[in-house]
């Protein structure tokens, strides 16, 4: 249940003043496509290396359309690795009988690891470390599941983001293949699109009150390892993917954002998963549909909190960069605990939110405040096609 205090009016939590937010250092605007230095960041990122991993488990029925779906990618990938752990069915022959016909270095890693530490998590952390061993240092490392169909222009709107934003990572959005979609109740969607709609109106405060032009609206609030691009450089500054056996796309973003690596949420960048119910991760997309498709969780989604508990989050890591900028190794990232939201409790915060929001947007417009605020103001609480990765319709 949600602590009384999270209730209190957010003008008691932040003030006018706070609206004006000093940026990470790497924090900086896109690049016009008119400035010779767009040309020469584009001339450059088309050059640099780039390294597909995927990490496989029984995946016979998904494996070639997920290589073909790479195939046709312009620019194409240098290499692709496949990590295939604990399989028994046939998808490492399938994968070698394409070997021949496919227009990049295909690699395949056949691993078994024990039951008790088997997962989708520790086989993507892995298949990232052995594509880094031969990665350039100026290479350009992505990840992407099994059953994952990518879209034919995903490498193309990476290398995009990376070249307009000045950014270390990008995040795209696992979607549902049309069929798949179908396949989901009609509430359950309409219970995805609201959770979705209250999380923009969340990130609208979030841009408001803290901008990154890096990162501008609008932009998706995923964070699945269906799509990841990170530059070897950040993924070996934070470590690598956290050793978790699920939930490891979610904390390496965290790792990246608390070490200061700017990440550009690309809503083009797309990959269409299937809606299976038995998964390959604890916790992970198969399980939550197959527990919803019985009964429907009382709690949404816990990436999502009280607008004062979010307004509270914002205001500690605006004190985190404001202080930690001469002893950064030695201050720890400010973390608190998650407040889940009762489901039908959803539009009672929806509406707080909304409030909150409409009154930023009034103070922004202030003469004082920065300048810079009124192009995240969106008249829309969502994006037109902001649902959710698990139920999201390809077929737009």
């Amino acid at each position: 249940m949600t602590n009384r205090r999270e209730d209190t009016p957010f003008a008691t939590v932040l003030s006018r003043q706070s609206t004006h937010h000093p940026q990470p250092e790497h924090s900086t605007l896109s690049i016009s496509e008119s400035d010779p230095a767009f040309l020469r960041r584009q001339s450059l990122f088309w050059k640099k290396q780039r390294i597909v991993t995927i990490p496989v488990c029984n995946e016979e029925e998904h494996i070639i359309p997920c290589l073909l779906a790479l195939a046709v990618q312009k620019p194409l990938p240098d290499r692709v690795v496949l990590w295939i752990n604990n399989t028994i069915d046939s998808t490492y022959d399938k994968a070698l009988s394409l070997t021949d016909r496919l227009p990049f270095e295909l690699k395949i890693v056949s691993v078994f690891y024990e039951p008790s530490v088997a997962s989708a998590g520790i086989a993507r952390r892995d298949a990232m470390a052995y594509a880094a061993k031969t990665a350039s240092p100026d290479a350009i490392l992505l990840t992407t599941d099994a059953d994952g169909t990518v879209a034919k222009d995903w490498i193309e709107n990476i290398l995009a983001a990376f070249i307009r934003y000045p950014v270390e990572a990008v995040f795209g959005r696992a979607l549902l293949l049309p069929k798949e979609y179908r396949k989901i109740p009609f509430h359950l969607h309409e219970d995805e699109k609201k959770e979705q709609a209250y999380g923009a109106l969340l990130d609208q405060i979030r841009l408001l009150l803290n901008p990154e032009p890096h990162d501008p609206w609008p932009r998706h609030l995923e964070h699945s390892g269906a799509s990841i691009a990170v530059t070897h450089q950040a993924w070996k500054k934070v470590g690598g993917i956290p050793l978790l056996p699920s939930g490891e796309d979610r904390q390496f973003y965290r790792a990246l954002r608390q070490n200061g690596i700017p990440v550009r949420h690309a809503p083009e960048v797309k990959v269409y998963v299937s809606a299976r119910l038995q998964g390959r991760a604890h916790g992970g997309m198969a399980e939550t549909l197959a527990r919803r498709l019985i009964a429907q969780d009382e709690y949404i989604d816990d990436a999502f909190e009280p607008v004062s508990r979010h307004l509270l989050r914002l205001r500690k890591e605006r004190a985190y960069w404001h202080e930690s900028h001469s002893s950064f190794d030695e201050k720890p990232y400010p973390e608190l605990p998650t407040f889940p939201i009762r489901r039908n409790e959803l539009a009672l915060h929806h509406e707080r939110a909304l409030r909150v929001l409409n009154c930023l947007r009034q103070m922004t417009r202030h003469p004082s405040t920065h300048k810079t605020t009124a192009r995240y103001d969106s008249p829309h609480p969502a994006l037109p096609d902001q649902a959710t990765t698990f139920f999201h319709d390809s077929s737009e």
